[in-house]
């Protein structure tokens, strides 16, 4: 799943440790300065974040997930330490009901109390990219390795994301063995989305795969071959999630940007 777009800096990433790779994405580095740009996508993943501005206290966040693209050109140099956090991690990591964190970035230490705020300031007090890495994935392991996301949970993202949001709510709940309600319950729980939502980004996603493969799309076929009832249906869903339309967006992500894939 493609995350983010980075302009203007470079990008550091390395994979987690087997302990909890089932629980996150990679790990990643970038330093803001002046000229960089970040734009995000929609995206039901949440992010453990590590900011560490240049002139003020560094701070250990938790973003929820993401329900629109929005592009952000910080103006104070700041290195950013994180790692994406799979749907339904932030949950086991904070105790809140996922759906209190869609759109927001809360401070950790707010779930979790000081612990945070120590985290914070032993990744800023250490140069050392790959070690600041090591510090936040001890953290993980420390929280997480013995909890686990609940297994319908899981079935029902397995099943939304290899469909590319093809599945109609009901399937997924029959294969998850629960009710629609049920499955709306646990999915807002556990990942702050809804059903129907979580099928709409993984088919925006998919689409958005599609699209940029080449140097130009169809996206008459882009719409067909993601199951979109027509190209003014696909148009629609890209303009709600992005802002743009499809070929203004994908033109808007040039080839300078880094992709971040963080899977």
């Amino acid at each position: 799943m493609l995350s983010a777009l980075v302009e203007g800096t470079s990008l550091v990433t390395r994979p987690p440790v087997t302990a909890i790779e089932r629980f996150t994405g990679c790990f990643w580095a970038l330093v803001q300065v002046s000229g960089t740009c970040v734009q995000t996508l929609p995206d039901p993943s949440s992010y453990l974040v590590v900011e560490i501005p240049r002139d003020s206290r560094p701070q250990c966040l938790v973003t929820g997930p993401r329900l629109k693209s929005v592009r952000s050109c910080p103006a104070e140099q700041t290195e950013v330490v994180g790692i994406r956090l799979r749907p339904g991690v932030a949950f086991l990591l904070t105790g809140i009901s996922a759906d209190h964190l869609v759109g927001r970035r809360e401070p950790l230490a707010g779930f979790i109390g000081p612990r945070a705020d120590e985290l914070a300031r032993s990744i800023a007090e250490t140069d050392s990219t790959d070690k600041r890495f090591n510090l936040l994935e001890s953290f993980l392991v420390e929280r997480l390795a013995a909890k686990s996301v609940d297994p319908r949970v899981i079935t029902a993202l397995r099943l939304i994301q290899e469909s590319s949001g093809r599945l109609r709510v009901q399937q997924v709940a029959q294969r998850c063995y629960v009710s629609c309600r049920q499955l709306e319950r646990l999915l807002r729980v556990w990942v702050g989305l809804s059903p129907k939502r979580l099928l709409r980004i993984a088919r925006f996603q998919s689409a958005l795969g599609c699209a940029t493969k080449g140097p130009a799309s169809d996206w008459t076929y882009v719409a067909a071959e993601q199951d979109y009832v027509d190209q003014a249906h696909l148009i629609h869903e890209f303009s709600g999630f992005t802002g743009a339309s499809p070929t203004r967006f994908v033109a808007l992500t040039s080839a300078t940007s880094l992709k971040a894939n963080c899977d």
